[in-house]
């Protein structure tokens, strides 16, 4: 019993040591770690190209002379301008020499006029310019002047009021700038429709009835080519007047003598013939003049008028003279 004591004794003083003892024996927790610092933000220095101011690089310029239009005619002229010189570079013309033929011609700077070449020139030509402060000089190439078409100048009718049976012409003028002469293809039309088969420049109405509208169309030819085309005013065909195509007078038997009128009416219309003046002892009976030998004696002679109407305006007066030698 006395030899266990010490043991027991020695065990509690162990568990004391390694346990603690009331409040002042509880293990603390470690302190709390720091914050870490923040790195700061060092500014960064130029580097040489930034401090240096940056150089604009110079525009490239290629440039040419090109002529406009590439297939002119004498009429549209020549035009002269640059190309491959980008817009922010200031240029000036400072001359331009023009070749036609091979052969130097005045022309206005940039342009030659029209009027200057004809059909089958070559026109070419030579600039001296300044671009972006450089002097160059620049040669175009050639073209060929093609030809110039020709134009109607003017069409018109030979008769504004034509009427049945009667010929109506167009009358047309043109010009050519290449100097052909000129020469015109016709197209006739009644009543906007077309007649088949007349190319020439005159038309007959000897079938048209009245109240047919005529016109023409009139395209200009220079040999080569085909040019403009025009068309004449339209026209009416009006009613036409009643005519006499003959007179015949016949002797008869008991010294009587009787004159036929042979009319006319274009448009068919019927003919009615009344007398304006007549003579003492002559008669009219629808178309034919009638008279006794007495009423012409020799050495004599008797007017006669009369008035022929179709009942649609044509009104005419138709006047004769009867004298002895027609007995």
């Amino acid at each position: 019993m006395t030899t266990a004591r010490p043991a027991l004794f020695l065990a509690a003083f162990l568990w004391i040591i390694f346990s603690g003892c009331g409040r002042g024996g509880e293990k603390q927790p470690p302190p709390p770690h720091p914050p870490a610092p923040v790195p700061q933000a060092t500014p960064a220095l130029p580097s040489p190209a930034e401090s240096t101011p940056a150089r604009t690089a110079e525009p490239r310029i290629n440039a040419s002379l090109v002529l406009a239009p590439d297939n002119p005619d004498a009429e549209s002229g020549v035009r002269a301008r640059l190309a491959g010189i980008p817009p922010e570079v200031a240029v000036q013309w400072k001359k331009v020499s023009w070749f036609i033929n091979g052969t130097g011609f005045p022309g206005e700077r940039e342009r030659l006029p029209a009027g200057m070449i004809r059909r089958g020139d070559r026109v070419q030509a030579i600039a001296e310019i300044e671009a972006g402060g450089k002097t160059e000089i620049l040669t175009s190439h050639e073209i060929t002047v093609r030809n110039c078409l020709p134009e109607v100048l003017s069409a018109a009718l030979s008769n504004m009021e034509p009427k049945t049976g009667q010929e109506v012409r167009a009358l047309a003028s043109g010009k050519d700038a290449d100097g052909d002469p000129v020469s015109f293809r016709y197209r006739w039309f009644l009543n906007d429709k077309e007649v088949e088969g007349q190319s020439m420049n005159a038309l007959s109405l000897e079938k048209v009835p009245k109240g047919t509208w005529v016109h023409a169309e009139v395209q200009a030819f220079d040999g080569i080519s085909p040019g403009s085309k025009r068309f004449t005013p339209k026209v009416l065909v009006i009613n036409s007047p009643p005519t006499v195509e003959q007179v015949a007078i016949t002797r008869g038997t008991g010294g009587y003598f009787t004159a036929n009128l042979r009319v006319r009416d274009a448009d068919g219309d019927p003919v009615t013939i009344l007398a304006k003046s007549l003579p003492d002892g002559i008669d009219l009976s629808e178309t034919a003049l009638s008279w006794r030998e007495s009423a012409l004696p020799p050495g004599k002679d008797a007017p006669v008028v009369l008035l022929l109407s179709d009942g649609d305006g044509g009104d005419v007066e138709y006047s004769f003279r009867l004298i002895a030698s027609q007995k």
